[in-house]
């Protein structure tokens, strides 16, 4: 199902449970604001009403690691309930956001994954990804 305002509180709260050190109300207004200029593509799995997964896609113009197109489709989340998992069905949300970034003429899509996050990199491997860079991220005070 494609997210229009009148269902993006249901990815917002998916969201959170993804990515529960960001507030809830943030990611609404976030959602809100992404769904109203179109700058981000959400879709959603549900079990009669209740949403148990979504994807969430952008185009990006900036570099994408691996790619040598743009815009460079890019899967910013994906998340599905725990009780729901490996019965197909974040292959079919990634799927139906490669139809739609077809649909567009774009013909890659990134991703990126924690270091550590084992699960989620076989989960990409399975679906076609492959590993383009591994990278550490440092910060530094002043």
């Amino acid at each position: 199902m494609t997210v229009t305002k009148s269902n993006v509180r249901q990815v917002a709260d998916l969201q959170h449970a993804l990515w529960p050190e960001h507030p809830l109300l943030d990611l609404i207004v976030a959602a809100q604001t992404a769904v109203q200029a179109a700058k981000s593509h959400y879709w959603l799995a549900m079990d009669g009403q209740k949403a148990v997964g979504f994807c969430e896609v952008t185009l990006r113009r900036d570099y994408v690691e691996g790619s040598d197109t743009s815009p460079t489709g890019y899967l910013e989340g994906i998340y599905v309930l725990p009780d729901y998992r490996r019965q197909g069905i974040g292959t079919e949300l990634v799927n139906a956001a490669a139809h739609w970034l077809r649909t567009q003429r774009v013909s890659a899509m990134g991703s990126d994954v924690a270091l550590d996050n084992t699960v989620s990199q076989a989960f990409h491997e399975a679906l076609g990804f492959e590993e383009t860079a591994r990278l550490v991220h440092y910060l530094r005070k002043n």
